[in-house]
């Protein structure tokens, strides 16, 4: 069995990492894999990369925009790279000649939602969502706005966050991404959480195929450890309950640590350790917490290593999918705190994995947060759950196992086993 993966990026960011490790568990269950992409990372991979776009588009638009208004060579810098990648992207294809095409984020490579009109012509075709970018006029997240339901437009509240577009580009976006469902109504989503699957049926991809499958982890990396001797691996002292708080960038709005550090103001329990993973500081001035800022981490055996050494992981997003830092530290059997939203439901679940907070406010995580360390202080220990929710749910065997199920349902032939 030949899979063809479209993405933006090859392994940097939670999306294409989701997308590596998929790629990593078909390759082990016996299927060829060939990944096309906007950003490679230059790596040698189990599977085949292939960039698409790449120097000659570059060339071709900077020529075509010499001499040209700034706004008139943008617009045309845009239509450019979508005729040229949709062209190359038809005729890469022809020659993988694949079973089956899985599409994963496009939108960091400036790519529009209508490739995937391309893949599908080319075979059965399956759009691994990892936001809600596949059904709204330009966000990933819409955190309170409904309006991808009925139609997003100008209105937009967000237009110049990440991925921005011009507010009155919006309605446009979101009319393509309407006609492109609704022309092709074979295309099956798959999300990793009930969440975005619930969220993706009420809007958009409503009367297709929605599948649910949570992203898979190697067990045997991501376990538990001793957590002294994790502790004094990365050579941290700690003084009182030991919260971690991982983000691969501190500063992002969606991450929520602007609420995080409310929230600490308000913790009763102290002293307290806090260990942060991810670009950026907090703006931590406490005499009682004890701050040890790691930076970004991309080393899997390092991380593992971080989230043993914590007594509770703190995931203080407002919106979020089904977040690999959260699945992983459960994985470790470190629970975790978060918010009642998004994927958070599917995994952190009272009593088993963790705590969640009755509400999205600093004063509610700051209760949550008390509430743990005092369910700690008396013993409360959640290892063995979190480590047997991990085996049962969230293997990259039993991802793999549902992905080449779906395969085979949609009349995928070939061998992979």
């Amino acid at each position: 069995m030949h899979v063809v993966m479209l993405s933006d990026l090859e392994t940097q960011g939670g999306a294409a990492i989701g997308a590596s490790r998929l790629a990593e568990g078909l390759i082990k269950a016996g299927a060829r894999v060939t990944r096309l992409v906007g950003y490679p990372d230059g790596q040698t991979h189990p599977w085949t990369t292939q960039l698409l776009g790449g120097l000659l588009r570059r060339r071709f638009v900077w020529k075509l925009m010499q001499g040209i208004s700034k706004r008139l060579s943008l617009q045309l810098a845009m239509l450019t790279q979508e005729v040229w990648v949709k062209w190359l992207l038809h005729r890469i294809l022809r020659r993988l000649n694949p079973d089956v095409i899985i599409v994963h984020n496009l939108h960091l490579a400036g790519w529009w939602p209508d490739l995937i009109s391309a893949c599908a012509h080319h075979a059965p075709a399956i759009w691994a969502l990892h936001d809600m970018w596949s059904f709204t006029g330009r966000c990933a997240y819409s955190y309170d706005c409904r309006k991808f339901i009925s139609g997003c437009d100008a209105s937009c509240p967000t237009p110049d966050e990440y991925p921005a577009l011009a507010p009155k580009l919006i309605s446009g976006a979101w009319e393509l991404r309407r006609h492109l469902l609704a022309e092709h109504l074979d295309l099956v989503a798959v999300c990793p959480s009930y969440w975005l699957a619930k969220e993706a049926l009420t809007g958009l991809w409503k009367g297709h195929r929605v599948e649910v499958i949570p992203y898979g982890l190697a067990l045997e990396t991501y376990r538990p450890i001793d957590r002294n001797l994790a502790r004094a691996a990365l050579g941290i002292d700690t003084v009182g309950p030991v919260l971690l708080v991982s983000a691969q960038s501190m500063q992002e709005r969606r991450k929520g640590m602007s609420i995080l550090v409310e929230a600490l103001r308000r913790v009763s329990h102290r002293p307290l350790t806090l260990i942060t993973m991810g670009r950026g500081s907090l703006p931590i001035n406490s005499e009682d917490i004890y701050l040890h800022s790691l930076g970004y981490i991309d080393h899997e055996r390092t991380k593992v290593l971080v989230y043993n050494a914590a007594d509770v992981l703190v995931h203080p997003a407002p919106v979020d999918n089904l977040p690999f830092v959260v699945l992983e530290a459960i994985a470790c059997g470190t629970p975790v705190i978060g918010f009642p939203i998004g994927g958070l439901l599917d995994l952190a679940r009272p009593g088993q994995t963790g705590w969640l907070a009755d509400a999205v406010t600093p004063e509610a995580l700051a209760a949550t947060i008390d509430i743990a360390i005092r369910d700690l202080h008396v013993g409360t220990d959640l290892r063995s759950f979190c480590l047997a929710i991990a085996q049962s749910e969230y293997s990259s065997e039993l991802q793999t196992r549902r992905y080449l199920e779906l395969m085979r349902s949609l009349g995928v032939s070939g061998s992979a086993d």
